[in-house]
């Protein structure tokens, strides 16, 4: 007969847990920050570089990818210059509005900024779109990028030239208008749905303006970001990590059995008068076998979940003004011989 030998994973690996996953968490996304804002200052220095060169495609391709990543005051002003030069004066106003309302009044680079916001604005075309009251629509979508009715109130800065609206509704099929501007053009699109079935009507209805109808409050929504590959990285890694700490649930509720009965039959050998009470071998090695694949499971639960959640909650979301989610709720497990606890969530 072997009396088994107790492990200190025992405890401490069910104890130790949260705290354990907590911190992988906050570690990750710490780390995450801080290697966004480290790029984001290395690609600014070699665009200016660039662009100090003469080599403004590169300079400026540099200044957009920082941004993408870390917008400051510097980097949002190099870019609206990129997008002068550029002839995207729509972009251009958009991106010193934003640069202006991160400094102080009393910053030199203010008077700057204000400047060229002055000359910029009369220029730039607006474009207004009106969703009458009781049409259906559920998303218009201008040059690619869709908003939600909701989101419409304000005009929307454009660059000079043809744009493509796309006007949706449930259950009809998409209209789609193309619209010319020109610079300093104000002009209202009135966003009405095709008629139900597969004949649709594409004629727009567009009413020209001498003036904005509304006054703009600094440039329009931006474009939602892409749907990133980091969301689907996240869910699979988290998944496994997932099914991780369901197999470190199950394992260690095998485990507390086991050393459970172990225990009360020494206790019970133990006794005045002593009672006869025997620990089979196979318990024995049953329990010996478990005690690392338990650890492991615990390690690739914890890492799985942590760098998985990190993934999707920092990923660009793919609807706009919306952030990754995710929520986790503790399951009760039961097994023959045993029991644990496994996470049930959802991203």
């Amino acid at each position: 007969m072997t009396t088994p030998v107790r492990s200190p994973f025992r405890g401490a690996c069910l104890v130790a847990a949260p705290l354990a996953l907590a911190l992988v968490i906050g570690g990750a996304a710490y780390a995450d920050e801080k290697d966004d804002k480290a790029r984001a200052q290395q690609l600014f220095v070699e665009g200016r570089k660039a662009i100090e060169a003469g080599d403004k495609a590169t300079g400026c391709a540099k200044m957009r990818e920082s941004m993408s990543l870390f917008a400051v005051a510097n980097t949002l002003f190099n870019v609206a210059q990129c997008d002068e030069g550029e002839g995207k004066i729509a972009g251009a106003l958009e991106h010193w509005e934003r640069g202006l309302a991160l400094i102080d009044a009393k910053d030199p680079r203010a008077k700057v900024a204000k400047d060229r916001i002055n000359a910029l604005s009369p220029r730039v075309p607006r474009l207004r779109i009106v969703v009458p009251p009781g049409q259906p629509v559920s998303a218009v979508v201008l040059d690619g990028t869709e908003f939600a009715p909701t989101a419409l109130s304000a005009p929307l800065y454009v660059e000079p030239g043809t744009h493509v609206i796309v006007v949706r509704a449930e259950g009809r099929p998409d209209r789609k208008h193309e619209l010319t501007l020109a610079e300093k053009e104000r002009t209202e699109f009135v966003a009405t749905p095709a008629a139900p079935g597969p004949a649709a009507s594409s004629s727009a209805n567009v009413v020209p303006t001498a003036t904005a109808s509304a006054t703009s409050t600094g440039g329009g929504t931006p474009p939602p970001l892409p749907a990133s590959f980091r969301r689907t990285a996240g869910f699979i890694v988290g998944g496994v990590g997932v099914a991780g700490l369901v197999a470190a649930g199950v394992t260690g509720g095998i485990i507390m059995s086991k050393s459970s009965s172990f225990d009360a039959c020494i206790q019970r050998r133990n006794a005045t008068p002593p009672e006869t009470c025997e620990i089979k071998q196979e318990d024995v090695d049953t329990y010996n076998n478990l005690l690392v694949p338990n650890a492991v499971a615990w390690g690739v639960g914890i890492a799985g979940v942590g760098v998985g959640l990190v993934l999707v909650l920092t990923a660009p979301s793919s609807k706009e003004g919306e952030a990754g989610k995710a929520s986790f709720v503790p399951v009760p497990i039961v097994v023959p011989g045993g029991g644990g606890m496994g996470l049930s969530g959802r991203f």
